[in-house]
């Protein structure tokens, strides 16, 4: 069964987005340049999962990618999501047939399919990986986390989306996503009775 690895949403100010999260006690990792899709992230770790914040850095380029990221910046425009949700894992070659490989970065990625043909849903991909990849996955993002000091430790509990229409998900183990319509908005949870912290319009962390 695939596992959730990580989730991401795009933001217009990563400035002020960074700089909310901070003041509350997270610490985000420096983050890094995505070659060829016009972006660039900074992280907040726990110790299985991961959060990603994204934002354009050359829309042109992001334009000429196929996974259209551009659009999803745009989302107040477009109505395209400015969210994902990231899986690592096998999926059965029986179900290939509802993703398409991208591995311009190196790792194998298979998006949904709906990326492309409902833009409005959060883009849905799995991070290619055995059992033996899984584990040293799980490995990596352990001393990941441990090298950043949280003021504010934990693990991401539950993932709760908010959009059009809802996301087409594999089945998986992990965090708990649930979803609600009406307009986007990606709420993280860590701490189910902590106080919510507004990070941008469609971005709430509650830890």
């Amino acid at each position: 069964m695939l596992e959730l690895d990580h989730v991401f949403c795009i933001v217009s100010d990563p400035d002020r987005a960074v700089r909310r999260l901070e003041d509350d006690g997270w610490v985000l990792d420096a983050g890094q340049a995505h070659r060829g899709q016009g972006t660039r992230n900074r992280r907040l770790l726990w110790p299985q999962h991961y959060f990603e914040l994204v934002w354009l850095t050359d829309a042109a380029e992001a334009g000429a990618n196929p996974l259209r990221l551009d659009r999803r910046a745009d989302w107040t425009t477009t109505g395209a999501s400015p969210f994902g949700l990231g899986f690592r894992g096998w999926i059965e070659p029986a179900d290939r047939h509802e993703f398409w490989l991208y591995d311009a970065l190196g790792p194998r990625l298979w998006i949904h399919g709906d990326g492309q043909r409902c833009p409005e849903r959060p883009l849905v991909f799995v991070l290619e990986a055995d059992e033996r990849e899984v584990r040293e996955r799980r490995g990596q993002l352990r001393l990941m986390s441990e090298a950043v000091a949280h003021r504010r430790p934990g693990e991401l509990r539950e993932v709760r989306l908010r959009g059009p229409s809802a996301p087409s998900l594999p089945p998986f183990a992990g965090p708990r996503i649930s979803y609600e319509a009406g307009h986007h908005l990606l709420e993280l949870v860590v701490g189910s009775d902590s106080p919510a912290l507004s990070v941008s319009d469609v971005l709430v962390v509650r830890g």
